[in-house]
């Protein structure tokens, strides 16, 4: 076949091609008219309230209770997760979304694919009042995810655990399931070539509320470094059982909640105890607090139990940009009328969260509080049930992972910062229980009480309202 240029003048084929071009144009024009920008939220974690569309670039979103459901506290509002589609790339999209409930600024991200996330920069995020948040961005793509912070979801734990380095050292057990049958599982890590028998145990659990998901990023960075080969991960897995409940509530994940599962149940505070056998809990327990608790109490109720010394609880919380993460220690020192007991579980939370600290980085994790409080003595916490059961034989306690600068100001904290926290944790533990630590550890500082951040909204940093956030 000859070219078209040989049976046509040039002149008619550059007309052909402007007309073809011309309708090309039309065509697109009118493809765009017929298919304008929408918004959704109906995907593994997804969340979103009400939606206002005030034209293709421009959208007001607003956030949902968990479930639909206004009885819950307003503070427990705030993980939104959405989809656009067909969004213009040749003009900036602006999306505001109402009804925060924190006063913070706070900066999202957003993907093209789920699997690279990217946060805005500070420039295209405002804060036109204190409940809401506004990003106007020019986007290369038309479809983007946009969400509160790093979404990580079941299929993305699935995934990872399934990418794991192959190693005889992981166990996967599922120890139940959740109420909408999703396998709970169990995590075991350790060296099966040393006798259990002078080993100990350290129980991890975390996603309880399932839109805090910076603990997965640290789980991941610890599972990594204790199955990396190191010298100084070597010595954790020859000398202990590292147990693992990565993801609690999961039926909360899938379904795109911030704290409850789809009972609107809040998993933290309902480990309620038998009265007359404080070891068990009622029926009146949720599942899948049940599970969880089954599966720690057949470990130390086996013939051949480890010890265990450690239970990390591990969350997310909301804060102003430049909190870092922190603990919540319990009781307090003697000078404030605590018993040896009490002292002795609030030195060694101390002694751990000095450790932490140590190994990720000095002012990366908050000062400790001057006092911790017994409240958490009368709930029904997981740390509760600890106290209950082994006082201070058992070194419980909660870490909160942030969404902010998070010690790295001025940039914003990124997943592979909240890994290696999980690597942190890994030595911290090695310190705690007074093995040797290759590992460089950052210069310390004179002892430090309370926040020396000056925080905006103090009587807000949780810190300082003990379990009071934890127990709405």
């Amino acid at each position: 076949m000859r070219p078209l240029t040989q049976s046509r003048s040039p002149a008619v084929f550059v007309t052909a091609m402007l007309a073809l071009a011309s309708c090309a144009t039309q065509d697109d024009a009118a493809l765009a008219r017929r298919r304008p920008a929408t918004v959704s939220s109906d995907f593994e974690s997804g969340n979103i309230g009400a939606v206002q569309k005030l034209d293709d670039t421009e959208w007001v979103l607003s956030l949902r209770d968990d479930n639909d459901n206004p009885d819950l506290p307003d503070s427990w509002r705030t993980w939104w997760y959405v989809r656009f589609d067909d969004l213009s790339t040749t003009a900036p999209t602006a999306v505001t979304v109402n009804n925060n409930v924190w006063p913070y600024y706070y900066v999202p991200v957003y993907s093209y694919d789920q699997n690279v996330w990217h946060r805005f920069d500070e420039a295209e995020v405002t804060q036109p009042d204190a409940s809401s948040i506004k990003v106007v961005k020019q986007f290369a793509q038309s479809t983007v995810w946009t969400a509160r912070f790093y979404p990580y979801t079941l299929t993305d734990l699935d995934n990872y655990l399934g990418r794991c380095k192959p190693s005889n050292y992981v166990s996967r057990e599922v120890v139940g399931e959740t109420t909408q049958g999703h396998p709970i599982e169990v995590v075991t890590i350790t060296n099966p070539s040393v006798d259990d028998a002078g080993k100990r145990r350290i129980w991890l659990h975390a996603r309880t509320h399932p839109a805090e998901t910076g603990s997965s990023f640290v789980l991941e960075g610890l599972i990594d470094f204790l199955l990396s080969g190191d010298g100084d991960a070597e010595t954790l897995v020859s000398n202990f059982v590292v147990s693992i409940v990565p993801m609690h509530n999961i039926d909360g994940v899938v379904i795109g909640n911030y704290r409850t599962t789809p009972a609107s149940e809040n998993l933290e505070s309902l480990w309620l105890r038998d009265p007359g056998d404080p070891f068990r809990l009622t029926p009146d327990a949720p599942h899948e607090v049940q599970v969880l608790h089954d599966a720690i109490a057949a470990t130390l109720q086996s013939p051949a139990a480890i010890p265990v010394t450690m239970a990390l609880n591990l969350h997310s919380s909301n804060s102003e940009p430049d909190t870092a993460p922190f603990f919540f220690p319990h009781f307090g020192p003697a000078a404030l009328g605590y018993t040896a007991d009490e002292v002795a579980l609030w030195t060694q939370q101390l002694a751990f969260a000095d450790a932490v600290e140590a190994f990720y980085g000095t002012g990366r994790i908050e000062p400790r509080p001057a006092e911790g409080g017994p409240s958490f003595v009368t709930g029904n916490f997981p740390e509760s049930w600890w106290w209950e059961n082994t006082h201070a034989d058992v070194m419980a306690m909660t870490l909160e992972t942030v969404y902010g600068r998070a010690g790295f100001a001025p940039r914003w904290v990124v997943p592979d910062d909240l890994r290696a926290l999980g690597h942190a944790l890994a030595l911290a533990m090695l310190a705690y229980h007074g093995l040797p630590v290759v590992a460089a550890r950052t210069q310390p500082e004179a002892p430090r009480a309370g926040s020396a951040r000056g925080l905006r909204f103090p009587d807000l940093y949780p810190p300082a309202l003990e379990f009071q956030l934890k127990a709405e």
